[in-house]
C-alpha cells in the first residue's frame, strides 16, 4: 500500500494542511485538508472516506470533495462510528451549506452514500479490510486497522493517553499516529486527548511489549507551534525504542 500525507497538522496555512490522507489514490483516511491537496482528476479516483471522529479539522472538506464529483459517474462511499455519521448527516451534508450529497443529484443516485461501522467488526472495502477499534478522545473516536495482502497499517486518529488498550485487536506492520503537542504540554494533551512524544514513547513501549516486533511508525496531526520541540523529542523516542520514526509533512509519501 502507498499511503500519500495530505495534510500533517491540526492548523492550517500557506504551507500546513488538516488531516487527511490517500491509500493507493482510492481510500482516504479522514478529510480535513483533502480536496486542497488534490488536483480533480486525483478527487474523482476517490472511492471510500474513512472518518475518525466528528472533530471539524477531521471532516471539512467532505462539501468541496462533493462539489468537485458533481459530475462524477460513481458515488463515493464514507464509512465512521455512528456518532460520526450522524453528526456528518445532521451538521455538515444537510444542505444547509452545499446541496445535500446525500439526495443530490437524485435520492437514487447521491454523490456520497454514509455507512455505520462498528468496534471490532472486518469490514471489506474496496478489496482492503477495515478493522475499526475504538481510541481515547474528547468525543467517540476510532482507529482503523486497513489491510490488504501482507501490508496492514494502523491510523489512530485523533487519541489520546490510553491507546494501547488498542494493541491488543490489531497487528499493523505500519502505525500512522498523531502527536499533536511537545512534552512541556503534557498536562493539556491529556486532558484533551492529544498524545505527545513522551505517551507515544509509552504506548509504543506496549506495543513492543506485547507484540514482540517493532512497527514503523508515522507521525501527524502535528501542532507547528511546538514541531521543533516534537521533532528532537521523537528523534529521541526513535534512539530509545530502537523505532523507526517518519515524521511527515505535507506530501510525505510511505510505503506500508
Amino acid at each position: 500500500m502507498e499511503l500519500r500525507v495530505l495534510g500533517a497538522h491540526n492548523m492550517e496555512s500557506k504551507t500546513t494542511g488538516f488531516a487527511s490522507y490517500l491509500v493507493d489514490g482510492v481510500l482516504v483516511l479522514d478529510a480535513g485538508g483533502l480536496t486542497r491537496a488534490l488536483t480533480f482528476e486525483e478527487q474523482r479516483d476517490i472511492r471510500a472516506v474513512l472518518l475518525s471522529h466528528r472533530h471539524f479539522d477531521h471532516v471539512r472538506d467532505l462539501p468541496p470533495l462533493g462539489i468537485g464529483l458533481r459530475t462524477s459517474e460513481h458515488p463515493v462511499d464514507i464509512y465512521a462510528i455512528e456518532d460520526t455519521v450522524q453528526y456528518v448527516s445532521d451538521k455538515l451534508l444537510d444542505g444547509s451549506l452545499y446541496p445535500n450529497f446525500l439526495r443530490w443529484p437524485t435520492p437514487e443516485n447521491p454523490i456520497f452514500r454514509l455507512h455505520t461501522l462498528e468496534f471490532f467488526q472486518e469490514y471489506e472495502i474496496l478489496g482492503y479490510k477495515v478493522k475499526p477499534v475504538p481510541v481515547p478522545h474528547t468525543v467517540p473516536a476510532a482507529g482503523f486497522q486497513i489491510s490488504h495482502g501482507d501490508s496492514s497499517l494502523f491510523y489512530t486518529g485523533d487519541t489520546g493517553d490510553g491507546l494501547s488498550d488498542a494493541w491488543p485487536h490489531i497487528s499493523p506492520s505500519t502505525i500512522l499516529v498523531e502527536v499533536t503537542f511537545g512534552n512541556k504540554a503534557e498536562e493539556v494533551a491529556a486532558v484533551i486527548g492529544h498524545l505527545t512524544p513522551r505517551l507515544l514513547e509509552k504506548s509504543l513501549a506496549d506495543f513492543v511489549g506485547q507484540k514482540g516486533y517493532t512497527p514503523k511508525v508515522v507521525v501527524a496531526h502535528i501542532n507547528p507551534p511546538w514541531e521543533d520541540d516534537i521533532r528532537k523529542e521523537l528523534a529521541n523516542v526513535q534512539e530509545r525504542l530502537g523505532l523507526h520514526i517518519v515524521v511527515s509533512s505535507e506530501g510525505t509519501l510511505v510505503t506500508v
